[in-house]
């Protein structure tokens, strides 16, 4: 049956069309506020009258690798992004999805989006946001041109059509779970305008900051967009990232109030500097990330199931938890953190997860290495520290089962080139926060780049994927990821070793106003002013 696209009177009557069918999906609704949105219930909390003004200096522990949203890859980006960007919808405080550019959308079935637009909304340059700049932007990422990392997030996309100059719909080749989730999320889902060539160095967005200069290695500079669409935010002039190179020059930088706000990677240096003094105030965070064992497949000794079973044996998660981060601070658990649907505690078993020595040895000779093997350059990001330790450990575990690892620390931006094209033989990079589990296990599809990079060819662990995209009951949808899992752990396609909160923020209790996200990156600088 086919489904006309709504007229223009019929696009109008936008929370009657929500209230009776859009929130049908529990993880995907979409509480439609119109032109001016209701801030979140963390921000009401919030005590005082916001203060218009002032410069909130940031210390950052990474410089940003790219400013192109539709081609980044880093996270060290991300928070750049954030301040530069606004898509169609975003995250609230609660991590609940509500509308940004879009003042609503309407679902007629299952695979049609129709999003009615914001209308006076300019970009940095002063270019108008239009329809056609969705259409752009959606356009670029499905572009193999692009080689955007965003397309395999998007691949449920048939079309995108511009209805009128502030409608714009989006035709799906299938029911997906994911799909309002990456619209939502920082960078995959924001607009970039048409028309504009280098993104890369010199960002143009519809954001709450306006690109100023960048100093790499020194700072990153933003000033207040004046043109920014949501009534008197930001409250900030100006907005400083000075980039430190290791946790203690931020926490002196802290200390001395140098900066204003920072996080951290290390729990332990987070608590010891809000110790320090009591007007810092201190957000754990929550556990996000995911420290993966990656392996190239496509050769020997790595194609063989049974050296990859016995490198799962021969690891020994829970001790390169408590070593590496202590008590509290993570737990071991499967590819898909547990603050996601479907991810696990680290209670439920999961094949090849019981360290057994023994075991990994019996499997080696078997598949003809009794004798033990070497695997070569295992290769992990040398900014990470706390990475870098579970790496040591890790190469220690294997060692006494026969396997032998050369330890390579490598700066990010190269590690991310290899990783992505599959040229490695086995690597670690941590994944941050992802809006869906989608994110996390496609990466293991045969027609996913770096599936295709590493030799991936499961025919059964693919269709297993695409199903659980199109599943839109929460609780099946959870049970299919478990099983997903599970499968992943069965073959030892990668190793997880533990999940964990990506960082520990922490800032002086002059800064108002701001809430810190469970994705980590810092969106809610749009709300925050200095009050000293």
């Amino acid at each position: 049956m086919s489904h006309p696209t709504p007229t223009n009177e019929e696009l109008e009557p936008w929370l009657a069309t929500v209230a009776r069918g859009i929130q049908r999906r529990s993880l995907l609704q979409l509480a439609l506020m119109g032109a001016g949105l209701a801030a979140s219930p963390s921000l009401l909390a919030q005590s005082g009258v916001p203060k218009r003004g002032g410069t909130l200096t940031i210390g950052a522990d990474a410089d940003p690798i790219g400013l192109d949203p539709v081609t980044l890859t880093a996270f060290s980006s991300y928070d750049f992004t954030a301040q530069l960007y606004t898509g169609l919808l975003r995250w609230n405080a609660e991590m609940k999805i509500e509308p940004d550019l879009a003042t609503g959308y309407l679902a007629p079935n299952d695979t049609t989006y129709i999003f009615r637009l914001r209308q006076g909304v300019k970009f940095h340059n002063g270019q108008p946001f239009t329809a056609e700049d969705v259409k752009h932007t959606f356009d670029r990422i499905m572009d193999p041109a692009s080689a955007s990392p965003s397309a395999v997030l998007f691949a449920s996309v048939k079309a995108v059509t511009v209805v009128e100059p502030f409608t714009v719909k989006f035709e799906l080749k299938a029911p997906s779970a994911t799909f309002l989730s990456y619209m939502a999320t920082n960078p995959n889902g924001v607009i970039v305008p048409r028309g504009v060539v280098d993104l890369k160095t010199k960002p143009v967005g519809t954001g709450p900051f306006v690109f100023e200069s960048y100093e790499p290695g020194q700072q990153f500079v933003l000033k207040a967009n004046p043109n920014y669409y949501e009534d008197k935010q930001p409250y900030l002039d100006t907005l400083v990232f000075k980039f430190f190179k290791d946790q203690a020059s931020l926490a002196s930088a802290l200390r001395s109030k140098a900066i204003d706000m920072t996080w951290f990677k290390d729990p332990k240096v987070s608590a010891q500097i809000v110790k320090g003094s009591r007007e810092l105030v201190s957000a754990p965070g929550k556990t996000s990330r995911t420290f993966p064992v990656w392996f190239n497949i496509k050769a020997k000794p790595l194609s063989d199931v049974r050296v990859r079973r016995a490198l799962s044996l021969a690891t020994d998660r829970k001790a390169c938890l408590q070593t590496v981060l202590g008590s509290g601070a993570g737990k071991v658990g499967a590819m898909v953190p547990e603050s996601q649907i479907g991810g696990y505690d680290g209670v439920s078993p999961l094949p090849y997860y019981k360290t057994d020595v023994a075991a990994a040895k019996k499997l080696l000779t078997e598949a003809g290495y009794a004798g033990g093997l070497d695997l070569g350059d295992y290769i992990v990001v040398a900014a990470n520290a706390l990475d870098v330790q579970c790496a040591q450990i890790l190469q220690q575990q294997w060692a006494a089962a026969g396997i032998k690892v050369n330890l390579k620390p490598m700066e990010t931006a190269p590690l991310i080139g290899l990783w992505l094209k599959g040229d490695y033989t086995i690597m670690s990079i941590a994944l941050s926060w992802s809006p869906d589990p989608d994110a996390i296990v496609s990466r293991l599809l045969s027609t996913h780049s770096q599936g295709k990079g590493i030799g991936m060819a499961d025919a059964q662990l693919d269709k297993m994927i695409e199903d659980a995209r199109a599943i839109l009951d929460v609780p099946k949808r959870a049970a299919a990821y478990q099983q997903i899992q599970k499968h992943v752990a069965d073959q030892a396609y990668m190793l997880q070793i533990y999940q964990y909160p990506l960082r520990w923020e922490a800032w002086w209790s002059y800064v108002k106003g701001y809430v810190p996200l469970a994705a980590n990156i810092r969106t809610f600088v749009r709300a925050a002013y200095i009050s000293k």
